[in-house]
């Protein structure tokens, strides 16, 4: 009974070992707050030589559109100017599309600030 007693607790040990190892799948709100992370540094670096700069409060995040991508296995994010115009002539589905990986990582990143 003894030894039993000793296998068990080996064993639950040994499976909380195999928990969590630091790789767990973000969610889409977390997805989304990395992405706007992201967003703020991208038009930063766009504001240094654009001249006409884009104003962070300018743009909203397109929560609606934050869908997982089977494909990319990643999280896409979206934003659009809130007025949903790039200019006054031509409308616009994304201004910035960002991939964020189950990691947290950036995968990919697509935008068009002028």
């Amino acid at each position: 009974m003894k030894k039993c007693s000793f296998l068990i607790v080996g064993v639950i040990l040994l499976l909380m070992g195999c928990g969590n190892n630091g790789t767990e799948a973000i969610d889409s709100t977390d997805a989304e707050f990395i992405a706007i992370v992201q967003l703020e540094q991208d038009l930063h670096i766009y504001n240094e030589t654009a001249s006409e700069p884009i104003n962070i409060n300018d743009l909203e995040l397109l929560s609606n559109d934050t869908v997982f991508s089977s494909t990319s296995k990643a999280w896409e994010v979206s934003f659009n100017y809130k007025d949903g115009l790039t200019n006054k002539t031509v409308a616009t589905n994304a201004v910035a599309q960002y991939s964020v990986g189950p990691s947290g990582e950036i995968t990919a990143t697509t935008h068009s600030f002028e």
